[in-house]
């Protein structure tokens, strides 16, 4: 029987997720929704009082949607630029191992955390594929997502203000810019997302692709995209709805946190996300000797943000989104197939 009280993570998700939109702040359906749904969550759960637990499906059916719409971002303009950052993409192999490795003894050394712990907090990706690695692993889900959110929202945050410093225009999700392309959809785009979500689902699962719920979708999409054989215009309000339902999903995980571990997990996030910003500022310094291109464009590639938000951000500074879409594209797989493989040696 379906418990009437699970619906109150929703409510608390929306709310968070449309304040975060009036101020501004990154990511907002999906960061608003984790800190709303986690609110009501860790305001609920005192003394005897527990929610039910909330299925695992609502978080990997939406994921397959975001897959979806990141893939379709690409266009054939890609294979073009591609070649031309050859050395800058393999580059990111060795800032994962950096990121990571850093990152990992910044959570076992000062934060104290279980190594299964440690090591999917500290992975260098996003807080979805993260977390699906980490549930997989029987890692705490409390602690990698509380440290995620707190990462991403540092990177997303601090970088449109420290350009917004340097240049004196608002940046990012500040600027009101969308990763979404704002153009006429209709029924055949929404039956076209659907099928592909589904069908790279079932790819992904078949191959045992890690994360298969996101990268099946989003490398099924990507093909499709760059062989110019379908265009997809993807609503904004789709967009926006799987990042709230994946954002619920995983406040409702906050279910039995401390605030000890809160207050522990907001140092080491700072922390964490100071040395990644660190790092992506020193390859970024070195690889602008190298390529045609400029600091900031290097710098916003490396950053460890949200895909779309550090997109949003290009965009904004008038950088080529392609360029640093991709770079993250390539962050986020790579970082989810490093994850896989050496999880063995944390097990």
């Amino acid at each position: 029987m379906f418990d009437l009280r699970i619906l109150w993570i929703f409510v608390f998700g929306l709310v968070g997720g449309v304040i975060a939109q009036f101020i501004g702040a990154p990511m907002p359906f999906m960061l608003g929704a984790i800190f709303g749904s986690a609110c009501f969550v860790l305001w609920y759960e005192r003394g005897d009082r527990q929610l039910p637990k909330l299925t695992r499906w609502v978080r990997l059916i939406f994921m397959s949607v975001i897959g979806t719409m990141i893939g379709s971002r690409f266009t054939p303009e890609l294979l073009v630029l591609l070649p031309q950052f050859w050395f800058s993409i393999a580059a990111l192999l060795p800032y994962i191992l950096l990121a990571h490795g850093g990152g990992y003894a910044i959570m076992r050394l000062i934060g104290g955390y279980q190594k299964k712990d440690a090591y999917y907090a500290a992975l260098p990706g996003g807080i979805v594929d993260s977390a699906v690695l980490a549930e997989a692993a029987g890692a705490d889900l409390r602690i990698v997502t509380a440290q995620h959110f707190i990462r991403i929202i540092m990177v997303v945050t601090s970088i449109p203000v420290l350009f917004f410093l340097i240049t004196g225009e608002a940046v990012g999700s500040l600027a009101g810019e969308t990763m979404v392309r704002a153009t006429e959809y209709s029924v055949v785009d929404l039956l076209l997302i659907l099928a592909i979500g589904f069908t790279g689902l079932t790819i992904g699962r078949l191959l045992r692709l890690p994360v298969s719920h996101m990268l099946g979708p989003l490398f099924l999409s990507l093909a499709l995209t760059l062989t110019g054989t379908i265009e997809i215009h993807f609503p904004n309000w789709l967009g926006d709805l799987a990042q709230y339902m994946v954002g619920c999903a995983l406040g409702a995980q906050f279910s039995g946190v401390s605030r000890k571990l809160l207050v522990r997990g907001l140092g080491m996030g700072l922390l964490a996300g100071t040395y990644m910003l660190s790092l992506a500022a020193g390859f970024a310094l070195i690889l602008t000797q190298y390529l045609p291109t400029e600091f900031g464009v290097m710098f916003v590639s490396f950053a460890a943000g949200g895909l779309a938000e550090m997109s949003l951000i290009a965009l904004s500074l008038n950088f080529n989104p392609i360029v640093v879409a991709i770079h993250h594209l390539v962050r986020i797989t790579l970082t989810i197939f490093c994850g896989k493989l050496l999880e063995k040696y944390v097990r």
